[in-house]
């Protein structure tokens, strides 16, 4: 007797099956997805504190936002091996792995975007520039290695994406703005 309702019940539960491990694959990825969230918003978290939390690095960002650093190629001896050099390579090199990162589509630029106005400040300052420009002088003379043309490749292809970015919201903008107007 049981065994005739066990055959009875047979083809429904072959029918519903596949549904069943549609349904507990459907929960794997939500689940997945929801870890994949968790571990980014750890890793910004990381990130910030690593940019933040650093006093001296927080004090060398100052300096260059405050307009207080100074590069001058004709003291590159004193400039190599100082405090300066060591902060500016750091700030610069974290950039860079940031970018590479945004390249990678590990993370998105929004991702980045509490970043946005320090990137601006440090690659818009005169004596970062001048700095870089050595920097570039130098790969010229010693060849570059790496698959990288220009030296911070991935840190300046971070805050050209941002400018860009910034370009089209205030297009947006402008033109959002024009549009209701020629509507009123």
């Amino acid at each position: 007797m049981s065994f005739d309702r066990i055959k009875d019940v047979l083809p429904f539960i072959t029918a519903i099956g596949p549904f069943v491990a549609a349904f507990g694959l459907m929960l794997t990825v939500i689940q997945l997805y929801r870890n994949w969230k968790i571990q980014k918003a750890q890793f910004l978290t990381t990130i910030i504190k690593d940019f933040f939390a650093d006093d001296g690095l927080r004090r060398f960002f100052y300096k260059i936002d405050y307009g207080k650093f100074e590069f001058d190629e004709n003291k590159i001896e004193e400039f190599k091996h100082s405090d300066d050099e060591r902060w500016l390579d750091t700030l610069l090199y974290r950039y860079d792995l940031l970018g590479r990162l945004v390249r990678m589509k590990l993370l998105a630029l929004d991702d980045l975007e509490f970043l946005a106005f320090e990137l601006s400040r440090v690659f818009n300052d005169e004596e970062v520039n001048k700095y870089i420009k050595w920097l570039e002088s130098e790969f010229e003379k010693y060849g570059d290695f790496a698959s990288n043309k220009r030296p911070h490749d991935d840190a300046r292809w971070l805050i050209e994406k941002f400018r860009q970015k910034r370009l089209r919201e205030r297009v947006s903008s402008l033109l959002s703005s024009a549009i209701n107007g020629a509507k009123q």
